[in-house]
């Protein structure tokens, strides 16, 4: 009789083991779904970081680029910036009445000509 306990006894950790056996079963078969689910997720991320990767060294490139024309865009105006007031100052300059150096030597020169013709006449009439 004693050996139907103990065989009874066995013969319930034989069940329980059984079924803990066929629920770790179904644990482990939903782990690896899970897991195939996370490589895929893992390896879109992968992907979506590569592309965002090449997105920022595409940016980079052309931020370069943009910075090297606006500098010399900013180079030519500051060019036209100079040019214009050089112009400006000449032209006040004009509008105030002074004369230049190169249209006062001519007014000169023109003066002296017209002097000698005059002392020329003189001499001539008188």
């Amino acid at each position: 009789m004693e050996s139907y306990l103990i065989d009874l006894a066995l013969m319930a950790a034989l069940v329980v083991t059984a079924l803990r056996s066929g629920r770790m079963y179904r644990e482990l078969k939903a782990l690896r779904e899970a897991e195939g689910g996370l490589g895929a997720a893992l390896l879109e991320s992968e992907q979506a970081l590569n592309r965002a990767a090449e997105a920022v060294v595409a940016l980079k490139y052309e931020g370069v680029a943009t910075v090297r024309s606006l500098e010399a865009q900013i180079a030519a105006a500051r060019a036209a910036t100079e040019e214009l007031e050089m112009l400006v100052a000449r032209a006040e300059w004009h509008v105030s009445g002074q004369p230049d150096a190169a249209s006062t030597a001519s007014d000169i020169g023109g003066m002296r000509a017209a002097g000698d013709a005059g002392r020329l006449r003189a001499s001539l009439v008188g």
